[in-house]
């Protein structure tokens, strides 16, 4: 079985509904039984489990752990209580407010989909009650909900390192420009629109007692990122001993501090959290089925030709690369995305020039943003749904913010500088 048959029917698999896992193991297993040596599909379980035979890896279920107990025990209330007090006095500021909310709270959850469950149903209904249009209102939730897997600490940047054994303190050195970068894009598209359409300012009293009340209110949460950063970049932590440290701040802060969470919330936080965290580790074992095919078949070899075989620029094939990875990221998961195909592009990235963080930080903002993109965004879906929305209302009011992160993507496949400058400070290399 060609590699071009093996994609065609793991692609159509997808497209009829059939659960990812079990296409990628479908089709591994047919790959070889069909092949020359049929024998090799006894080995398909130990290739799972050898994929997964990762300490870093360990460290997702913890941070996934983590989010869920900062987000039951109402930290996303105060980041918004907080944000609201440091920059909603200006026209259009509850749209700013859910923009920073957003940034501080990424740092809990990590994940796109994470942040609209823990903020997006707060965010839309009290940007309507201030006088907003419910589409307005969950286009900015669902734009600046992108900035979570990208601000550390992110699971998805711990999986890529993984994968591609890239150092994880010099990934997050490498995202926090690009991802600030990714609020403030989205900041200038509702200023663009905020006297235009006469949004509202918000009327929150802002007393020297009410900003030390709020910020002492936030500090915990805005802490525990400082924490967790410092200690890998400084190199006290490694990523899987920050995560467990976060999981104990997680719950001091919410059992003790907040008493916000009970024994019964508690096991059922647990409970979510292992299903969650048993569902990406599967997905991954069964994609790193498929990644055997691809070296088998030197997949990378042959994107290597073709690109090779194209008389364009370096920044043609880095546009090229976007591209690829921003349709991945419409209709796959961004992890199955990256594990699969980062290994593919990498060889002929870095060849141009491209460093492995520029690499991932692009690629990782490519799968994220697609899960944005009509027609099939995941976040969209997932938005809809949580306010009640038509679909196509919310993407008329997203296409101003998803075109402003196209255009940040080109710029920062042009400035190496953007995702390097930070790591390299830090004596990363």
């Amino acid at each position: 079985m060609s590699i071009e048959i093996v994609l065609l029917v793991f692609f159509t698999m997808i497209l009829f509904g059939v659960p990812i896992a079990f296409a990628m193991i479908a089709i591994s297993g047919l790959y070889f039984v069909t092949g020359p040596i049929p024998d090799f599909v006894e080995l398909l379980p130990q290739k799972m489990f050898e994929g997964l035979d990762f300490i870093i890896l360990t460290a997702i279920p913890f941070f996934l752990l983590a989010g869920e107990l900062m987000n039951r025990s109402g930290m996303a209330e105060r980041l918004m209580h907080f944000a609201n007090l440091v920059i909603g006095r200006v026209r259009g500021g509850f749209a700013y407010v859910n923009v920073l909310a957003s940034l501080l709270f990424s740092g809990l959850t990590g994940v796109a989909v994470g942040d609209i469950a823990a903020l997006g149903k707060l965010e839309v209904h009290a940007m309507e009650k201030a006088g907003y249009p419910r589409a307005f209102a969950a286009a900015v939730t669902v734009a600046s909900s992108l900035v979570g897997p990208v601000i550390p600490p992110s699971g998805i940047i711990i999986l890529y390192c993984a994968v591609m054994n890239v150092s994880v303190g010099a990934m997050f050195m490498a995202a926090l420009i690009p991802g600030l970068l990714m609020a403030f894009a989205d900041m200038l598209v509702i200023a663009a629109q905020a006297k235009r359409r006469g949004f509202p300012k918000s009327e929150v009293k802002r007393s020297v007692p009410q900003l030390l009340s709020g910020t002492k209110d936030a500090s915990l949460a805005l802490l525990m990122p400082i924490l967790l950063i410092g200690g890998i970049v400084g190199g006290i932590m490694t990523p899987t001993e920050a995560a467990a440290v976060s999981v104990v701040y997680a719950l001091i802060v919410g059992t003790l501090i907040y008493r916000a969470l009970s024994l019964r919330q508690l096991g059922r936080i647990i409970a979510s959290s292992a299903y969650e965290s048993a569902r990406l580790l599967f997905m991954i074992g069964a994609a790193l089925t498929m990644t055997w095919i691809f070296a088998l078949e030197d997949l990378s070899g042959i994107a290597r030709d073709f690109f090779g075989g194209l008389d364009v620029s370096p920044l043609v094939i880095i546009l090229l690369i976007n591209l690829l990875f921003l349709i991945l990221g419409m209709f796959m998961d961004p992890a199955l995305a990256l594990i699969l195909f980062a290994p593919v592009v990498a060889p002929i990235a870095y060849g141009i020039g491209v460093t492995p963080s520029q690499l991932g930080i692009m690629l990782i903002i490519n799968v994220t943003v697609g899960l944005a993109t009509p027609p099939i965004g995941n976040v969209l879906f997932a938005m809809c749904s949580v306010v009640q929305l038509r679909t196509g209302a919310l993407i008329r009011e997203l296409l101003p913010f998803l075109a402003v992160k196209y255009v940040l993507l080109i710029i920062i496949g042009m400035v190496p500088a953007l995702t390097n400058a930070v790591p390299a400070y830090f004596g990363f290399r």
